[in-house]
């Protein structure tokens, strides 16, 4: 069968996705610009987590119902798509400025972004590095990094419960355990904060909890038919407490390393049922400006630190409110580029698995032997 039907779009989803990255970006152009506007700005990457995981656990269960069985080389090609071009881009033009821009880079930051595991590289090079690896033009791409290797333990969790009697409660266990086991780590292992920080074991809990989400809703819809308006009113004070985190948060977050992520995965699942409760917060999020900044917000996060970084560098007299101001604005006008010459247009080709995957991966190993001679 081919007969695969998305999941009905949510704009206001997307809505949500542009509060997640305007905080992120605020959060580091106010930083570098010596102002305390969204003190706690990254908690953005947290409901980016937990709505990433709901997303795509929708899409797996969505292909499984209508094809009783997932085509992985289609996810693989879909995601491949979706991410790699511009991300690519990015590590590309960062690379050509690195000589000019960040003479410390070396190949290994590059590498680690063109085959997704900042995170690790960031946590082996050690707290001595952290100013070229999680401060360096590529920093940001840590949590892509999460996610990328999320999304292939996802995939084997659906693999291993297909093979099963029971599929949906086999699926509903091991993400289950995964959370729980997460939890506990971020709970009651202590490590080095920046260790706490990027850990895929220590964030998957973020992620698990939009996987239980979507797993919870297509077998239960009644878990949000039934309590809609519940679930509407819940959502507000849920997002202010969110929001109100960001502007007033401190910057230290020591507690969200200790258990404090996955509540704030839990608040977030709040959010999301509450977006799609269709009520007072999906209309105010699903207003046209905010939804188009939430299409182009894969494309804001990976431009706006490289962005930030080199006005930062160029302008660094420049007053603090014409600093944050500048920031924020080139960085959604590079975005916007980026979006609509690179992302878009790559993400909708038509091309085989094959294609795809053979395009993606004569890319990376050209970029990261571009990386080696122009940074070694």
């Amino acid at each position: 069968m081919n007969d695969h039907r998305s999941p009905a779009y949510e704009p206001a989803l997307d809505g949500l996705r542009a509060w997640a990255v305007t905080a992120v970006v605020l959060y580091h152009a106010s930083a570098t610009s010596r102002l305390n506007v969204q003190t706690g700005g990254f908690i953005g990457v947290s409901v980016f987590f937990t709505l990433s995981g709901f997303l795509v656990t929708r899409m797996l269960l969505a292909e499984h119902q209508a094809n009783a069985a997932i085509d992985l080389r289609r996810f693989w090609s879909r995601r491949i798509r979706r991410l790699a071009p511009a991300s690519l881009t990015v590590i590309a033009l960062v690379v050509l400025l690195a000589s000019r821009e960040w003479p410390g880079m070396q190949p290994s930051d590059a590498a680690a972004g063109i085959w997704g595991y900042t995170n690790w590289h960031v946590i082996a090079s050690g707290e001595a590095q952290l100013l070229r690896t999680i401060v360096g033009p590529l920093g940001p791409f840590w949590s892509l990094a999460v996610e990328e290797q999320f999304y292939l333990l996802l995939v084997i969790a659906f693999a291993i419960a297909a093979l099963t009697r029971r599929p949906a409660a086999t699926l509903a266990a091991v993400l289950s355990a995964g959370w729980l086991v997460s939890a506990v780590v971020q709970l009651a292992v202590s490590s080095p904060a920046y260790r706490a920080e990027f850990g895929t074991e220590r964030r998957m809990a973020e992620l698990l909890a939009g996987c239980l989400l979507a797993l919870a809703l297509q077998h239960r819809p009644s878990i949000l038919t039934t309590n809609a308006n519940a679930w509407g009113l819940a959502a507000l004070p849920a997002l202010a407490a969110l929001i109100g985190y960001g502007i007033f948060g401190s910057s230290d977050p020591g507690w969200l390393l200790h258990g404090g992520y996955v509540a704030v995965g839990i608040v977030s699942v709040v959010v999301i049922l509450g977006v799609l409760s269709h009520g007072h917060l999906a209309r105010l999020l699903s207003v046209r400006p905010i939804v188009k900044v939430g299409v182009m917000s894969y494309s804001i996060y990976l431009v706006h630190w490289p962005v930030v970084l080199m006005i930062d560098h160029h302008f660094a007299h420049a007053g603090r409110w014409p600093s944050l101001i500048s920031k924020v604005v080139v960085s959604f006008a590079a975005a916007t580029a980026l979006h609509l010459l690179v992302e878009q247009p790559l993400r909708r080709a038509r091309m085989t698995p094959r294609l795809t995957g053979a395009l993606w991966i004569g890319t990376c190993l050209s970029v990261t032997v571009a990386a080696g001679m122009l940074l070694g």
